[in-house]
């Protein structure tokens, strides 16, 4: 809801002051509802999917917050099909956006990027920003307490149940700043 309200006041503005723009973020939002409402009756989806429904929701918040954010989604060909549960890196978004480059006055970056692990076992998913970071403290008590955040404790809740102990979410910062989390997923067959 926090989302779609705001969203829904930012419309408002630009239907008064910048019309193609509005209607672009009216597609937008009209894409990412439709794909989330359908979505929430699947239990998986192909990645691709998910980085559709990414790039709906960072078009969105990009309207919002103009040049203070900028993001790349880097999904390799090969890893496109791979079955995911839908919306499992939505939050993790949400969390770079919220807590990592608001805070900061000039924004930032986020990417969402794909890889196999090394063992090829396992798909790898990275959300990392240029944010304001996060300290050792606050790493180890996300590390220590895997439902105190929200967003954090519901990925791992979902992967936990689709994926048992294979299916795991590592967070921590960044040397240079900003944070990372990174999603654990077996390879689909």
């Amino acid at each position: 809801p926090h989302m779609l309200f705001n969203t829904l006041a930012n419309l408002r503005v630009l239907i008064a002051t910048d019309p193609p723009r509005a209607v672009d973020m009216l597609d937008r939002l009209n894409n990412y509802l439709r794909a989330t409402l359908s979505g929430s009756r699947a239990l998986t989806h192909p990645l691709s999917a998910e980085f559709e429904r990414l790039g709906d929701y960072l078009a969105l918040m990009a309207v919002r917050m103009g040049d203070r954010l900028r993001f790349r989604l880097d999904l390799p060909p090969e890893l496109a099909a791979q079955q995911v549960p839908p919306l499992i890196l939505q939050p993790l978004v949400e969390n770079s956006i919220r807590h990592g480059l608001e805070p900061k006055v000039e924004g930032g970056e986020i990417v969402v990027r794909a890889r196999r692990s090394a063992d090829g076992t396992s798909m790898l998913v990275e959300v990392g920003d240029t944010g304001v970071g996060i300290d050792s403290a606050q790493v180890q008590a996300a590390a220590n307490d895997p439902g105190g955040s929200f967003g954090l404790g519901h990925v791992r809740e979902r992967l936990s149940t689709v994926y048992g102990a294979r299916g795991r979410l590592e967070f921590g910062a960044l040397p240079a700043g900003g944070t990372l989390a990174i999603v654990h997923i077996p390879m689909n067959p």
